[in-house]
């Protein structure tokens, strides 16, 4: 079970990667990749506590991260209908933040 576990957090994690930066050429098309990749980045911490890479306290941490970027990826919508420079400018912002998260995961899941 725990070699399962594993290689879904693998399979996770290279969803993850591929994720990356959202190459996509809109506003829109690159927060719909950024909640993607948000959502595998909660899934892959999952998979990576119970095949008892990370600990219970690290994953509540990177929990607890992933709801910023949620609310992060929230805020830049809003603030893009109103104002697009600095919508794009909150998103990007956002997106840094998720990729740290993306590579510390990954970085535990080898």
């Amino acid at each position: 079970m725990k070699k399962l576990l594993i290689g879904v957090a693998v399979l996770l994690l290279a969803a993850c990667q591929t994720l990356g930066v959202p190459s996509a050429d809109t506003f829109n098309k690159k927060w719909l990749a950024a909640q993607s990749a948000d959502t595998t980045v909660l899934q892959t911490d999952l998979a990576l506590l119970q095949a008892g890479k990370i600990s219970k306290e690290d994953a509540a941490n990177v929990e607890a991260q992933a709801d910023n970027v949620k609310a992060g990826l929230d805020i830049a919508r809003t603030v893009y209908a109103t104002d697009q420079t600095a919508g794009s400018t909150k998103l990007d912002s956002v997106v840094l933040a998720l990729q740290a998260l993306q590579n510390y995961l990954a970085a535990k899941g080898k």
